[in-house]
Formats: structure tokens, C-alpha cells, sequence
């Protein structure tokens, strides 16, 4: 028998939510009830190098998982992000990225429930398009097509207009400047720049002009 590092089991507790091993070098390992081996040696015998690798390795996945509840309790946060921090904090990429797999099998975090609520918070506080929606994410690790998918579901195309039309009137109520081709230019311009389609953007500058806009 491979006997890792020499050392035995000192002893078994449990704790709320878990167990805890203490190793005959004092070193003490707390991992989930359902990851302790079936075959645990009894207290004083050694440990074969496997099950202590695995031991180990079931610390570190509990220790990464109330990491990781501790940094998600603050704010929602993508899988590039979450898992850099933790690398950073020195935990092991393979236990690491098989936590971040069992949160989103389990519908505790992924990128498309943080790109959801980043999206639908955005556009509660500013008017912006989908284009912006998408280019946000993007920056912030979230996968092109996750992002472009959760942005066309969080706005509709009347969604968008309406959002549209909203920064459209916002922008002019700040110009103090005559509705001049310069100025529906620079409209144009701000609209594009908050995400809004081409498409859109020449049309609704020109129908929230101050005094001329319709009731939609």
C-alpha cells in the first residue's frame, strides 16, 4: 500500500455541514458528509496516498464552495471573474472549475443567470439597447452568444424603441441649442452610442424633437 506522506488518521467528527478529519500531523481537513471515502481507514491506521489526495481534494471543493457563496452573497458576478479571484487566492484550478460546474448544474450561479440579472438591472437604471447590453457582458467575460441570447430575451423590439425613445428625450431636454441638422446629428450620435440600432436611432432623434414629438 501506496501510504501517503506517512501519515495515519487521528480522528472523525462531525460538524455542521460536514465532517472533520484530523490527520496525525494535526493537519485538519473539513469536506461534505457525501465526500467522505467509503473505505476511510479506522483512527490510528495510515492513509493510503489516494484517499488522502481525495481527502484533500474534498476540503478544497467545500473550502471553494463557501468562498464562493461569500462572494456571490455580496453581487452576482461572471464564471471568469469568480474563478480568476480564487485562483488568485491560491485555491486548485481542478477543484475550482468542478465547483463552478456543480453551481450551474445546480442553478446556484452561471454566466446566463448573471448576465440576466446585470441586464435587467441595467436597463431598470438607464435607457440603453441591446448593442450595449451585449458589449457589457462581453467585457465582463460573459460569452458572445450568451450574451447577445440574453440580451435579445431582455428586450423586446417594442421594448427597445420605448427605451430608445426615453434617452432620446432625455438627451434633448439637456440641449439648449435649436433642433438643427447639427443637432439631430449629435442626437444620432448619443443614441448609437447607447446601444441603439442604426435603424432606429435617425427616426426616433427626429420624433422626440421638443414640441414636435406625437404620442406614440
Amino acid at each position: 500500500m501506496d501510504v501517503g506522506e506517512g501519515l495515519a488518521l487521528f480522528a472523525v467528527d462531525e460538524i455542521e455541514g460536514g465532517v472533520r478529519i484530523t490527520l496525525s500531523d494535526g493537519e485538519i481537513l473539513e469536506l461534505a458528509a457525501e465526500s467522505l471515502p467509503p473505505a476511510l481507514p479506522a483512527p490510528g491506521e495510515a492513509l493510503p496516498a489516494a484517499t488522502l489526495d481525495g481527502l484533500r481534494d474534498a476540503a478544497a471543493r467545500k473550502r471553494i464552495a463557501r468562498r464562493l457563496f461569500a462572494l456571490l452573497d455580496r453581487r452576482l458576478q461572471p464564471w471568469r471573474t469568480l474563478r480568476r479571484k480564487l485562483l488568485d487566492e491560491g485555491f486548485p484550478p481542478a477543484a475550482l472549475d468542478a465547483v463552478l460546474d456543480r453551481f450551474a448544474e445546480q442553478g446556484v450561479h452561471s454566466d446566463r443567470l448573471y448576465a440576466e440579472a446585470w441586464c435587467r438591472d441595467t436597463v431598470r437604471l438607464r435607457p440603453v439597447g441591446r448593442r450595449y447590453l451585449e458589449g457589457k457582458l462581453r467585457e465582463r467575460g460573459v460569452d458572445a452568444g450568451l450574451a447577445a441570447t440574453v440580451a435579445r430575451e431582455t428586450l423586446s423590439d417594442d421594448e427597445e424603441r420605448r427605451l430608445c425613445r426615453a434617452a432620446a428625450r432625455k438627451w434633448w431636454s439637456r440641449q439648449g441649442v435649436p433642433a438643427d441638422i447639427k443637432a439631430l446629428a449629435r442626437g444620432t450620435r448619443y443614441l448609437a452610442g447607447r446601444g441603439f440600432p442604426a435603424a432606429m436611432v435617425g427616426d426616433v432623434v427626429r420624433e422626440t424633437v421638443p414640441g414636435t414629438e406625437e404620442t406614440p
